[in-house]
């Protein structure tokens, strides 16, 4: 039962990685309020038409734009803004962002990392444009030169500033847009504010987060980018496959952005309404020397009498996430374990200060609190072990009968008694080997998904956790450990083939973890050298010690083999050899 239990964790664990690839996007439950239509792909590359704007309600505070009045740049210029957090760089074409770097966070090339991707970008599409549905009006608002009353540097690193903002504003041939950006020092939220007139009427547009978006420099799937949105219900998740069209979605929505492993770009209502109305699509480059390239593009609707918004650009960490994005890491099907385990995590790491003794440490801790449940079921490998001969004898007195013999429910009949007799239950090895499956695999997604180990040091060449070994070395120390696992741990069939099944397995599973992080690979590694102390304690001190000392141990081991030997279907044999005997004799 050992080995098919280990094989089928082999396969649960094979299917445990595939799943958030394959099996996913299978099983996303419908939105309950909000409802798609989906449009098909247009042939220009800019953004589609949106719906016909409705007659616009001009708020009473809000003053007539001054659209006599042309205000326009002569030339291109670039503003931006620098907190303790992050970077910015502002175009005043579009007034779109450029450049959003992260301070406290590197990419591959040890540079500050840049989430807006401009290698998987098409060209001329950033971050923060404005659409307002009319492909003549949006032509002239990417390319338009907006003016702007603020510094062209915005500095709120020090020097008692804390909050400071940007202001763009352009108003040429009937169409006005004022764009303002406030920022905070300490903080990953930006508020935009826009208002969007045309001919002197304020109308509806949507504010768009396009172009490449996360880690640039990742080169594994880890570099997958999703957009998502969260209705009345879960989170819903879409890739580039999902979003061959675009999508336009009304209902009450509470936030609507996109991501990659690590870091997300959230649009978040200001505001207890929600979002009304959100716009998906991808974003094709014609004109790119890949005719496939393409960008995720996520958008959110205002009304001519809103247009205020707060936007979230940074790392999915749980002490900066906005209250309302707590569920935004996906720790996937065991998430109910892996909030605990990383709270456990982050405690050890305040303590020891290092991500890979932490993890060294937490396991040793959870290995112990399911040391009961693997003494149970070594306890009961070795008990089948025991009888295992005498289930072989009756399976060999029968093995000439038809399956559809009734005879062969006697023998079914036998093994039970025999199981019944000796106390053994045939799934006591697997039950308790069950119950530690979800622990395994919470670490697993736990490992997988928290920010606070990529780039994590951990000693010598791994220098980042999150990361698969560049050396193998640890890969490598795993597989040995399962080995020696596997020669330890008593296993109560005998049959040839699943010897050399199980013989594969170590090398299987090296295979599958040489390429996952190496937090992962330490966890399983630390986990294999606790259980191989534990296994040696209970094979010196444990109930399989007792039992080897009454067939092997001390002057009695001959006769307690004796003794083993005379079970009754060897009896039987006996007495037919000797009357067989007789019979020749006389």
């Amino acid at each position: 039962m050992n080995r098919d239990f280990l094989l089928a964790i082999a396969l649960s664990f094979l299917v445990l990685l595939a799943s958030r690839y394959f099996l996913e996007p299978y099983f996303r439950p419908e939105p309950s309020e909000p409802t798609a239509d989906a449009e098909p792909p247009s042939p220009d590359p800019e953004p589609a038409p949106a719906p016909a704007a409705v007659p616009p309600r001009i708020p009473q505070e809000r003053s007539q734009p001054d659209i006599d009045r042309p205000r326009k740049a002569v030339q291109e210029q670039v503003y931006s803004v620098e907190t303790d957090l992050y970077k910015l760089s502002f175009s005043n074409r579009g007034a779109v962002v450029k450049e959003w770097v992260l301070k406290r966070y590197l990419d591959a090339h040890g540079e500050p990392l840049n989430l807006i991707d401009t290698a998987d970008s098409p060209r001329a599409v950033f971050p923060l444009a404005v659409m307002v549905g009319s492909p003549a009006e949006d032509s002239v608002l990417r390319n338009a030169l907006f003016v702007s009353e603020s510094p062209k540097h915005v500095d709120l690193t020090g020097g008692g500033v804390t909050s400071g903002r940007l202001r763009f504003r352009y108003a040429d041939g009937g169409i006005e847009v004022v764009k303002t950006l406030s920022f905070r020092s300490g903080s990953y939220e930006v508020e935009v504010h826009c208002d969007v007139s045309i001919n002197g009427r304020p109308v509806d547009y949507v504010l768009l987060w396009q172009g490449g978006f996360g880690d640039a420099t990742l080169a594994n799937t880890w570099a997958k980018r999703t957009v998502f949105y969260r209705g009345q219900e879960a989170i819903e998740r879409m890739d580039a496959g999902d979003l061959e069209s675009k999508q336009e979605m009304e209902g009450r929505f509470r936030f609507l952005g996109v991501e990659d492993h690590y870091f997300a770009a959230v649009f978040l209502p200001v505001g207890p309404n929600g979002l009304h109305r959100i716009h998906l699509a991808q974003h094709t480059d014609p004109s790119a020397e890949d005719s496939e390239a393409h960008s995720l593009r996520a958008g959110v609707y205002s009304a001519a009498s809103e247009g205020r918004f707060r936007l979230f650009v940074g790392p999915k960490d749980t002490e900066v996430l906005p209250e309302e994005l707590p569920d935004l890491i996906d720790y996937g099907w065991f998430a109910f374990l892996c909030k605990p385990l990383f709270v456990g995590l982050k405690w050890i790491y305040g303590a020891v200060g290092n991500y890979g003794v932490s993890i060294i440490l937490l396991t040793v801790v959870i290995n112990a609190a399911l040391f009961p449940l693997r003494y149970k079921s070594v306890t009961a490998s070795q008990k089948m072990q025991k009888i295992q001969p005498r289930i072989k004898a009756i399976q060999e007195k029968y093995k000439k009968l038809k399956a559809s013999d009734p005879k062969r429910q006697q023998m079914n009949s036998e093994v039970m008694a025999l199981y019944k007799e000796h106390g053994v239950n045939p799934l006591g090895g697997c039950l308790p080997l069950l119950l530690q499956m979800p622990f395994l695999f919470a670490f697993y997604s736990l490992l997988n998904v928290a920010i606070e180990l990529r780039q994590a040091p951990f000693f010598a060449w791994i220098q980042d956790l999150s990361s698969p070994d560049p050396t193998y070395v640890l890969p490598v120390l795993m597989v040995g450990s399962m080995m020696l696992t596997q020669k330890l741990t008593p296993m109560p069939s005998a049959d040839p083939l699943q010897a050399k099944m199980m013989l594969f397995m170590p090398l299987i599973f090296g295979f599958m973890m040489a390429t996952q992080s190496s937090g992962l690979v330490l966890y399983w590694f630390t986990s294999n050298l606790v259980n191989i102390f534990q296994q040696l304690a209970m094979n010196r001190f444990g109930p399989g010690a007792a039992a080897k000392q009454e067939t092997g141990g001390g002057g009695g081991g001959k006769n307690a083999a004796k003794v083993e030997q005379t079970k009754p279907e060897t009896k039987a044999v006996t007495r037919r050899s000797k009357r067989r005997k007789a019979r020749s004799a006389r």
